[in-house]
């Protein structure tokens, strides 16, 4: 509920404080007097953009400012969502602007987006003007009366959530699709690439292990003659190493017993003619062991020759690099192999999810349904206590082929108020007096349905008068007993209505126009409705009839 309004530089105010009452409140003034514009401040608040064109001539600044009490717990929660200190006594929500055009607002002395100014004004302020009536032709507003009124709103609410698990699993299901079709597409190139590592058997390291044998196949002769010439120069009967070191060793034994240091060196040439002499047999025996093969150089250099070509095919470096290689094309045909199992249980997922899915539209659509039947009733007792005697009004549910985000039904409101023409979309319709009546009856059906505390209606009197306006007069004042409603209105009897009354006024100065508002006291108030009634000039009998009009609308 708004408690306090407080607005400083803004267009032709320069310093306004109201305080709200919690029950139906008039706003009334002279055309041009400013009404518009705290309704353009309020708006502010609920997060309409602005620029530095809104500030009071020569203002550095414009800053407005709202106190709302009563919190609702869905308002709360959004605020600690944003982190922003919620107090179930009061929301305050602050704008400023400044003349360079500089926009900031506050929620609790907490900086906020304009967004959350939006979002939240949904749960504090409802303002109704004239082009809000053109929400009567939209579908969407319609599915959310009959939601509203019918207590369909957590129905709803868990309905939308299985929409969007179902439509993420179709997004799911075609995405496997084009994914398992593409794959298809390349299954028979992918199948001969696998097939080619596979036939070729290759190892980690072995194209290092075939390059060393192609060196040793292909010096086979050359590596065999110059061994046994090692092995000669090792064992040559005359000039041979193994024979001098035996020289040698034989020399030095010879003075072993009177020279000290000579049992060491025939320990050390001893070990000498031993090494000399397995390094012969080993030279030798791979001297023996090497054979010139052609065939098998052939077949080392033709393994070789595959290797690199699939090297080089597949743009790697090393053997480790292809079995890798193996291994994704082995994943990639395993995925097309399972693909069609995994289509499978999506296909099977989609179709149960769509059963649930169906099932929730049409529990959603009975509840529509008997909202839609009380709702033709109610109206149509508001509607003729407005003065629409012969009034029709229908609501049309027609189910659609398939569940969308709203559910599974197309609404339209059908309206007529004269008895010779049949009903028709209220989209339709022409007059406007007609249109802000039904809209009065609507909101008035539903008000105490919504956590809405505030509602302003932005002279719902437009093509109204006499008894109708009294009629209106009564909903708003009834409407007043549930809720906080404001009536910004030209029309007496609806002025009379009001618990509490304030006065919108222009003050022109000698080089400037300021707006002001005042809350009028019952003799203010008289002389205000005898205005409305019979113009500027007051008189007894013109005061005798508004305070008429005054008592008669007192509770």
């Amino acid at each position: 509920m708004l408690t306090r309004l407080s607005i400083k530089n803004f267009v032709l105010i320069e310093e306004l404080v109201i305080e709200f009452s919690p029950r139906f409140s008039v706003i009334t003034g002279e055309t041009g007097a400013g009404k518009s514009i705290i309704l353009g401040a309020i708006g502010l608040l609920m997060g309409q953009r602005a620029d530095s064109s809104t500030l009071l001539t020569g203002a550095e600044r414009c800053v407005i400012e709202a106190h709302f009490s009563q919190l609702d717990a869905a308002a709360s929660a959004m605020l600690e969502e944003e982190d922003i200190e919620a107090d179930e006594e009061e929301c305050i929500i602050r704008r400023e602007i400044t003349a360079k055009g500089k926009s900031r607002a506050f929620v609790n002395d907490t900086p906020a987006s304009l967004s959350l100014l939006k979002r939240l004004s949904e749960y504090l302020i409802d303002i109704h003007s004239q082009h809000k009536n053109l929400l009567l032709g939209d579908a969407q507003f319609q599915l959310s009366v009959l939601d509203l009124y019918g207590g369909s709103g957590a129905l709803l609410h868990d309905y939308q959530r299985q929409y969007h698990a179902y439509k993420a699993l179709a997004k799911q299901l075609e995405e496997t699709q084009t994914r398992a079709e593409s794959l298809r597409k390349e299954q028979d190139y992918l199948q001969f690439l696998y097939d080619q590592l596979e036939e070729a058997d290759i190892e980690a390291e072995e194209l290092e292990g075939l390059e060393e044998e192609e060196k040793q196949l292909a010096h086979a002769q050359e590596i065999q003659s110059m061994l046994q010439q090692a092995v000669s120069a090792l064992e040559d009967d005359e000039s041979g190493a193994i024979q001098a070191l035996a020289y040698a060793l034989k020399s030095v034994e010879s003075i072993r017993s009177y020279h000290g240091s000579a049992e060491e060196w025939c320990e050390r040439l001893q070990s000498l003619r031993i090494e000399a002499q397995d390094l012969a047999a080993t030279l030798s025996d791979e001297g023996e062991s090497i054979t010139f093969s052609p065939k098998r150089l052939a077949r080392i250099q033709e393994r070789i020759d595959l290797i690199r070509g699939l090297l080089h095919k597949h743009n790697v470096e090393d053997c480790s690099e292809l079995l890798e290689i193996k291994d994704q094309l082995s994943d990639q045909l395993t995925q097309i192999t399972s693909s069609d199992e995994e289509l499978n249980q999506l296909r099977e997922a989609l179709a149960t999810a769509g059963e649930a899915l169906m099932s929730k539209a049409l529990e959603l659509r009975e509840l529509r349904i008997t909202a839609a039947r009380a709702i033709e009733g109610a109206l149509l007792g508001s509607l003729r206590e407005l003065g629409m005697p012969y009034v029709r009004f229908l609501i049309e549910l027609q189910q659609l082929d398939s569940p969308g985000a709203m559910g599974i039904d197309q609404v339209t409101f059908l309206f007529s108020a004269n008895k010779d023409i049949a009903p028709e979309p209220v989209a339709d319709i022409a007059s406007g007096g007609e249109i802000s009546r039904l809209m009065l009856a609507l909101k008035a059906l539903i008000a105490d349905r919504r956590s809405l505390p505030t509602i302003i209606f932005d002279e719902i009197d437009t093509g109204v008068s006499g008894e109708t306006a009294e009629r209106i007069a009564t909903i708003l004042r009834r409407m007043g007993q549930s809720m906080q409603v404001m009536a910004v209105t030209h029309l007496p009897q609806i002025a009379a209505a009001g618990v509490d009354h304030f006065y919108i006024y222009k003050e022109h100065g000698s080089d400037s126009t300021r707006s002001h508002i005042r809350h009028l006291s019952e003799e203010e108030r008289v002389d205000e409705i005898a205005r409305m009634q019979s113009g500027s000039q007051l008189s007894q009998v013109s005061r005798a009839a508004a305070r008429a009009l005054l008592d008669s609308v007192k509770d």
